[in-house]
């Protein structure tokens, strides 16, 4: 008996790993990555909407810990493909000499007789070449294997590499695609479908052959009652229950293309194009699916409705002003809009009148103006650098005289925001500006000129939207970003989202001024009239429109303390609209966002900060910076106003305006 044993000992240890070295077969070391491409996964903030997948070719493959994958996906594994996985070397000689010879008598090579290690080895290190000497390869590199590594090592480097059909390498990526699920989360019904599909991936696909599948998944059962692992009533149980399949997708369909794009983008930059396509990263980003989906139809849905006035595309950028945390982002109305293959969130466009929110803000804080200011709105005509005139018009093509700054600023008066500008400094305009999120304006100050302030010059969404978010955030200024946390295929954590960051950029005081001016429906009822898309009912919100003059950009910026919203509408390839303004435009999607985002929430507002004066001044109440009195008072409309002062309910009638 002595003879026999040390002969197969020699047999099953000494003679393979003789004939390894000899043959120069690849290195079995890393079981579990050799060679092996991992999706990365990118999520929303909850960590359960998956957004999108971004991998090498057409393989989606996210590795998981066997401890993360049901027994029932185990077992019926085990069952169907090597019932004595847990008892044999990495051969079972029984069924390789059986297979053996049926491929003998049939002159052909068929895997019936490959144990899980077997298959394991011929996915990842041998090619599918049929010779018998592969075979032989295949088998000394099982042995080995079974050598280096425990069955649970084995199982789940299995389970994490075979192919279950439509672009789904392992059980991870497989139990999404079928069931939109982990695979944690499987029941015995669903794992014995998938389960059963690595024999024959295209024929049994579930989405095509229902039935296939299905006959396959009972003789899964079938094996998995075989070996005791269910009874017969369970293995019943489970062929009976109807499988709530998911709807196939594209391997490329993302949710959230344009925020997806954006955060691939950073995630390369940062960790470079390999790791991203292949490193198996778990992205956690800032986005909020329900207000994503809420954006994408009301973009979707009012841009639709403005086909007529040729409006082709909109963009809506949402930021949480206590993070900075990107909570939707819509890039364009559609992939089948005229260029919905571009970002409109990122890319720079004039933001028309909506720029103001800046100037105003500089003149608050230098205090040069004060709320309780009054601004002449009469013709005026600006020497520039090198010679020329520049002379401002409103878009009415009227003069409303004498206007409080609060008016001028609510009804998008152009001739009142120049003087605004120019009293202030540009200079100024452009620090506040840079200072609260605007990343475009990159030039010397002395390179701008005056119409900055109604928008001339570039600027992206997405810093309108942190502008806005500075102002909610009672002026920290925190830079819009998309990742909470990134996690390794291994669960190392890469990077966490530090919460708290931001940095100053203005005072309490100076925000709540524009807050109060900007919120104010009775400081935009010379030009928009009461009650326009800009009024949220039964919420405080502060917005400002803007539109270019040419009718090519048009956008709605505004907030509450919890939320800042920047939108676009217009033509991606600059091709002007037809008299669409920034209250027809961009309004209607500001107003339908916001009306579903804070329905049901009840309303909040910002609290008067320490420090400001409430004085009030010509019918209305002004808060002040501490030492402006006297700004405010030497401000004020001649004693008797011809025709045009503005402190009363509209100060003239109402006309429809573009700003």
């Amino acid at each position: 008996m002595v003879m026999p044993a040390t002969f197969l000992a020699i047999l099953l240890v000494v003679l393979p790993g003789m004939l390894y070295v000899w043959a120069g077969l690849p290195s079995t070391s890393n079981l579990s990555t050799a060679r092996l491409p991992l999706s990365t996964r990118i999520y929303d903030r909850t960590g359960t909407v998956l957004l999108a997948e971004i991998h090498q070719g057409s393989e989606r493959r996210h590795i998981v810990p066997l401890s993360q994958i049901a027994a029932s996906m185990r077992q019926a594994t085990i069952a169907v493909e090597d019932r004595t996985f847990y008892q044999h070397g990495g051969l079972n000689l029984l069924r390789t000499g059986q297979a053996g010879l049926d491929d003998l008598i049939h002159l052909r090579f068929n895997q019936g007789g490959s144990t899980i290690t077997q298959q394991l080895v011929k996915n990842i290190y041998l090619s599918g070449d049929r010779s018998l000497l592969r075979k032989l390869d295949e088998a000394i590199l099982a042995v080995e294997i079974e050598h280096q590594y425990s069955k649970a090592q084995i199982l789940e480097a299995y389970l994490n590499r075979i192919y279950y059909g439509n672009q789904a390498y392992g059980v991870e990526a497989a139990a999404e695609t079928y069931f939109g699920k982990t695979a944690r989360q499987l029941s015995l019904s669903e794992a014995a479908l998938l389960a059963g599909l690595p024999q024959a991936p295209t024929a049994l696909d579930p989405f095509t052959n229902l039935n296939g599948a299905r006959a396959r998944q009972r003789v899964v059962l079938d094996a998995m009652v075989k070996v005791g692992e269910i009874t017969a009533a369970q293995a019943q149980a489970a062929s009976a229950q109807k499988l709530a399949l998911q709807k196939p997708s594209a391997a490329d369909d993302v949710k959230a293309p344009g925020f997806v794009h954006w955060v691939a983008a950073q995630l390369e930059k940062t960790y470079g194009e390999e790791l991203l396509k292949n490193g198996g990263l778990t992205v956690i980003t800032s986005l909020d699916w329900n207000l994503q989906s809420i954006a994408e139809r009301q973009v979707r849905e009012k841009v639709t409705a403005l086909q007529a006035q040729h409006v082709t595309d909109g963009a809506l950028v949402a930021v949480d002003p206590k993070s900075g945390g990107v909570l939707a982002m819509v890039g364009s109305a559609g992939p089948d809009v005229p260029g919905g293959e571009y970002n409109m969130a990122i890319i720079p466009r004039q933001p028309g009148s909506a720029f103001k929110m800046f100037t105003y803000t500089a003149a608050i804080e230098s205090g040069k103006f004060t709320m309780g200011s009054w601004v002449d709105d009469s013709p005026v005509q600006v020497r520039l650098a090198d010679g020329s005139t520049y002379t401002p018009r409103n878009y009415d093509g009227r003069y409303h005289g004498w206007q409080p700054i609060p008016f001028a600023l609510g009804n998008s008066l152009n001739i009142p925001a120049v003087k605004v500008e120019l009293g202030t400094g540009i200079d100024r305009v452009v620090d506040v500006a840079r200072r609260m999120g605007v990343e475009t304006l990159s030039q010397p100050t002395s390179a701008y000129q005056p119409s900055l302030t109604l928008g001339g010059y570039e600027v992206p969404l997405i810093d309108m939207a942190a502008g806005a978010s500075t102002l909610a955030a009672q002026g920290t200024y925190r830079h819009p970003q998309a990742i909470l946390k990134i996690t390794a295929h291994d669960g190392t954590t890469l990077y966490r989202y530090a919460a708290g960051r931001g940095k100053a950029a203005l005072t309490p005081q100076v925000s709540f001024i524009m807050a109060d001016m900007l919120s104010n429906d009775r400081n935009r009822a010379l030009e928009f009239g009461r009650n326009s898309d800009l009024v949220i009912p039964g919420h405080h919100v502060a917005a400002k429109t803007g539109t270019t003059n040419d009718f090519r950009d048009n956008l709605t910026v505004g907030f509450t303390p919890n939320l800042a919203v920047a939108v676009w509408v217009g033509n991606a390839d600059h091709t002007p609209m037809r008299n669409v303004s920034g209250i027809v435009g961009a309004a209607p999607i500001f107003h339908g966002f916001m009306t579903a985002a804070l329905n049901g929430q009840p309303d909040s507002w910002f609290s008067v900060p320490d420090g400001l004066h409430a004085v009030t001044m010509n019918g209305y109440i002004a808060y002040l910076l501490p030492g402006t009195e006297q700004v405010a008072q030497s401000q004020q409309p001649p004693s008797r106003c011809e025709d045009g002062c503005g402190g009363g309910e509209g100060g003239g009638k109402h006309k429809k305006h573009h700003g």
